[in-house]
């Protein structure tokens, strides 16, 4: 069975740049070498919502060792310095579009 995890917030607009090397250059290749699939991004432009979702899918088995593990942590921790009103979730997977 397949798990998807779900991550919403904003980003604080004084680290806009340094949030995007973080993520292109560190975070996203990280969630990749722990086993999590990234299968989408969207930005909010309009309405009360978290400007950015992010969306990584593994196996449930991956999905559960991923996030105990040291480097899940350490990247989690990092990633809040970036941004505000952060959510983590993880649900069961479905095809399309989740929140």
């Amino acid at each position: 069975m397949r798990s998807t995890m779900l991550l919403t917030y904003n980003i604080v607009p004084q680290t806009q740049d340094d949030y995007m090397r973080f993520m292109i250059n560190v975070f996203v290749p990280m969630m990749q070498s722990i086993g999590l699939a990234n299968a989408g991004v969207w930005h909010t432009v309009y309405g009360n919502y978290p400007v950015r979702l992010l969306v990584f899918v593994a196996e449930q088995a991956e999905m559960t060792h991923a996030l105990e593990g040291e480097v899940w942590r350490d990247m989690e921790i990092k990633l809040k310095t970036f941004v505000t009103d952060y959510t983590c979730r993880v649900v069961p997977f479905q095809a399309g579009f989740q929140f």
